[in-house]
This record gives structure tokens, C-alpha cells and sequence, in this order.
């Protein structure tokens, strides 16, 4: 669905949405249509005890007492709480309201609201997911969504900031919601390859690489597969005359988790192909950042597995030494998103020496007990980054939540034949020592974020700004993030 701005103007045989603030406040295009009706708008919307809640939808038949063939109007909530994230959820159910009506043109009188942010809306929720399907098809009809204001050039170059962050969650989307045959750590990489268009440099590393290099941990979890892995490295130098790399992303890409032999339950082992969700955000942030050619040098480091069970596959009691020569002893291989995290994370630290660092996995499904489907988990060595990243989630709507990391919690994952273990005789505090893990693969001087989003990278029922499958959480939250706190503005 493409987003188009273009002048107020309601002739045109288009379907029309208006706005009605809560309270039966008309906006100014809903007063001219009240007016052209003689004053039937409003006294319908009573008789429908219609309220302007945000989101509510009445539709008025006018038979042909307006150029507009169908009226919608939609709630728009309290006036004074107007925001960027209102007006964005506004249009998403703006979207929602007429995209499968079989109409193939919509308007959206936006008047009082930012029509950029109302764009955004209305594009990542027009988001489906049809690839695989050939019967029973709910096709999207709508193919132009006009946002009607007074300064559409305005508009629309207030926009395009919004549409790279839109196709950077649809990128993250696909690459969730597509099945474990399709998206294997070969084909995802060949994904990020395709993003060089955009002006990404993307480098991989294939089995022997990562043996010469001693990527072990990730070896360990990728050897029960015919699948091999692949470390996919993606760039954005948005400062090329910089040589210095502000920020890396590190993502958790296990294409499918079985849980290696120590098995997951076959109830539900076929969402696990959302395990690759961190790996999936980080490349859509970098996306998003190149589309908009921010002024900044990002990197995402993508480590790609396929985590199975056979008679090669790494065995629980198994001893690895990683990258940063730390021993790790496996005690449970379903606990593999650490180990290969923990490779990749201090990879990550000696090739870009970047300042910041935040990776980003579906690792724990404690996280889920914790906070359930709607917050990530937080977990950060360094209060400002922390504080930076809570206030863009507020400004994006992707809630985050802060856990402590605390000495207390290194205890369960000392091993009495290795230096640390990948799993704790214990549920108690999982996420933590989850994280705990991770910490021991970060150097002093790095500030270090680690983001869980187990919870929230796959949605179990269709959502206002998204249907039901992988959601493209993180990418906003970073985009966000990197925009008010990295980038170069001059």
C-alpha cells in the first residue's frame, strides 16, 4: 500500500475517513462535512452513541450527498493528548478500517494531526504476510492511502524518514515469518546481501572462517546441522570521512532452535522459527538507517545458526573455549542463543571498537514469565545508555523494561570444570543470569545493552500496528535510539 499526501480536497471517488475528537469534537473537515449535510454527521453519530474513543469507526451511508462514494468517520481520542505516537496509531487504524473493503483508494482528512506520523501508521500496520498462501487469501485492496493536509511537500518530506523505518520493520517481519526451510543462515545472509542496494557494505563468513578465527561456542551449536552458519557483518558508514564505528548491533540468528538435543516439547517448536528475530531487527535497523542516510557509522554483526539434533550435535557436559578464550561447559543446549551471542559479541568489540554496543535476542523464556508479550527485557552496564534507550521506547511505543545486573547473580553460572556454564541448576532469575552470561564476553570500557525480546518478537494474535506473526520489534526503539543520540547532525 503506498502512502500518498496530497491537498485537502474532498471531491474525488475515493472512500474519505474524517476525525472526531472525543466528546463529539469535529475537526475542521468533519464540521464542513456536517455542514454539507445539513447537520446530519452529528446527529447521526449521537443516535450511534459514537464517542471519538480512539480507534471507533462509524460508517455513514450519504447517497450520493457528498463527492466522497464512502464516509467513514474514526475516532481520534482527547484532543490535548495529540501526539506523534497518537497520530501513528490513529492511522494504523485508520488502515485497518477499509484495507481489505475491497476499496482500492482511501483519504484521510488529517486536519489537526501530523499527516506524517498518521503515513507511518497507516504503512507498518497495512504490513501482511501472503508469500505462501494461495486459497483463502484476505487480500489488501487498498492500494493508495492519500493523507489529505494543507502542505502536502511538507508532509511528504516529513515522511520519508518514516517509510525507511516502515520497510526496516516490514524487512525484520519477513524474515521472522518466513518458515525454517526458506530462511536458512545461507539464505539469510543472502537477504542482507540484497540490501546493498541501499548502500550497505555486507561482508560473511562461511565454517572454515569461523574455525580459523575460533568462533567455537557458535560452531558448537551450528554442529548438529546440515545447515552451516554464517557470521554476516552489515555496515553503514553514514561518515565515511569518520573512521570510527559509533554503534554496533549484535543479533541472535538462530534460523530454528529445536533445542539441540537437549529437545524442546513439540508443542509450539514451530514458532521457533522467530529465534532469529535479533539478527532479523538488527539488519532491518540498518536498513532503515541507510534509506535515510543517516549521518552515523553503524555496524550489525548477525551470528547465523540452525541449532538440531544428530549424532553430530553438540552434547550437554561438552566443554568449549570461546572466542575471548573464556571456557564455557554446555549444560543445556537448548541454552544456545548465549553461546552463540557470546562469540559474536566479543567479535564485535575487537573488529569495530565501537562505544556502544547493544545486542539483541529472543533469548529467554523467562522473560516471558517476567514481563510477558508486551515489554523486552533491559538489561545495560551503563545508566545514561539505559536512560537513552527507555526514553526511545517511550517516544516509539516499543515498551522496554530495566532488570538489575547485580554480582549476586555470577554464582550459578561459575562450572566446577569450566570457567563459566551456559545454564544454571536453577529457573530462578533465568533472564538474569541469562544476561550475566553475556556480560562476561564485554570489555570494561563498552557501554553494553542487552535487550530480550523473547516476549515480544513474535505475536500470538493480531496487533494495532501489525497482524499476528513476527512484529519487527527494535527497529523503531533503535532507529530512535541512534537518531537523537549518534548521529552527526552537522
Amino acid at each position: 500500500m503506498d502512502i500518498l499526501f496530497k491537498k485537502n480536497d474532498l471531491s474525488g471517488d475515493t472512500a474519505l475517513i474524517i476525525g472526531v475528537y472525543e466528546n463529539l469534537l469535529l475537526t475542521k473537515t468533519a464540521k464542513k462535512i456536517d455542514s454539507l449535510l445539513n447537520g446530519a454527521l452529528l446527529k447521526a453519530l449521537k443516535a450511534n452513541s459514537f464517542s471519538g474513543k480512539a480507534g471507533q469507526t462509524y460508517e455513514l451511508i450519504t447517497v450520493n450527498a457528498l463527492p466522497a462514494k464512502r464516509l467513514v468517520c474514526m475516532g481520534l481520542g482527547k484532543k490535548e493528548k495529540t501526539s506523534e505516537l497518537a497520530a501513528c496509531r490513529i492511522g494504523a487504524h485508520a488502515a485497518a478500517a477499509l484495507l481489505t473493503s475491497g476499496e482500492t483508494a482511501v483519504a484521510f482528512a488529517t486536519d489537526d494531526l501530523p499527516p506524517a506520523a498518521v503515513g507511518f501508521g497507516a504503512k507498518i500496520a497495512s504490513y501482511r504476510f501472503t508469500k505462501h498462501k494461495t486459497i483463502f487469501k484476505a487480500p489488501v485492496t487498498v492500494k493508495e492511502f492519500y493523507i489529505l493536509t494543507e502542505k502536502p511537500q511538507a508532509a511528504q518530506n516529513q515522511y520519508e524518514p518514516y517509510f525507511a523505518v516502515a520497510k526496516g520493520i516490514h524487512t525484520a517481519r519477513d524474515l521472522v515469518n518466513e518458515p525454517a526451510n526458506v530462511i536458512t543462515p545461507i539464505t539469510f545472509a543472502k537477504r542482507a546481501e540484497e540490501l546493498q542496494k541501499y548502500g550497505l557494505k555486507t561482508e560473511v563468513y562461511d565454517q572454515v572462517q569461523l574455525k580459523a578465527k575460533g568462533f567455537n561456542m557458535m560452531l558448537g551449536v551450528a554442529q548438529g546441522s546440515i545447515n552451516p552458519p554464517r557470521l554476516v557483518i552489515v555496515q553503514w558508514r553514514g561518515k565515511p570521512e569518520d573512521k570510527n564505528t559509533h554503534v554496533v548491533l549484535v543479533g541472535k540468528g538462530v534460523t530454528f532452535d529445536s533445542g539441540g538435543l537437549s529437545l524442546k516439547p513439540a508443542k509450539g517448536m514451530e514458532d521457533m522459527k522467530e529465534d532469529l528475530a535479533g539478527a532479523a531487527t538488527a539488519l532491518g535497523t540498518l536498513q532503515a538507517l541507510a534509506m535515510q542516510r543517516a549521518k552515523v557509522n553503524a555496524a550489525a554483526v548477525m551470528a547465523m545458526v540452525e541449532n538440531m539434533p544428530s549424532g553430530m550435535a553438540q552434547r550437554p557436559g561438552d566443554i568449549v573455549k570461546s572466542l575471548s578464550g573464556i571456557t564455557v561447559e554446555v549444560i543445556n543446549t537448548d541454552a544456545e542463543g548465549r553461546l552463540v551471542l557470546g562469540d559474536a559479541l566479543w567479535y564485535a568489540q575487537e573488529r569495530f571498537k565501537a562505544p556502544v554496543l547493544i545486542d539483541l535476542a529472543s533469548l529467554t523464556g523467562a522473560i516471558i514469565i517476567a514481563l510477558g508479550t508486551d515489554y523486552a527485557g533491559l538489561f545495560s552496564n551503563n545508566d545514561q545508555l539505559a536512560a537513552q534507550l527507555e526514553k526511545a521506547s517511550v517516544d516509539s511505543g516499543e515498551k522496554i523494561w530495566r532488570l538489575p545486573l547485580d554480582e549476586i547473580f555470577e554464582d550459578p553460572i561459575i562450572s566446577d570444570v569450566a570457567d563459566i556454564k551456559n545454564a544454571c541448576a536453577s529457573r530462578a532469575a533465568g533472564s538474569i543470569t541469562a544476561a550475566t552470561f553475556l556480560q562476561r564476553f564485554i570489555l570494561p570500557e563498552t557501554k553494553w545493552a542487552h535487550l530480550d525480546i523473547a516476549g515480544v518478537a513474535l505475536r500470538e494474535k493480531n496487533m494495532l500496528l501489525g497482524p499476528k506473526g513476527g512484529s519487527g520489534f527494535g527497529v523503531w526503539l533503535l532507529d530512535r535510539y541512534i537518531r537523537d543520540n549518534l548521529e552527526q547532525k552537522n
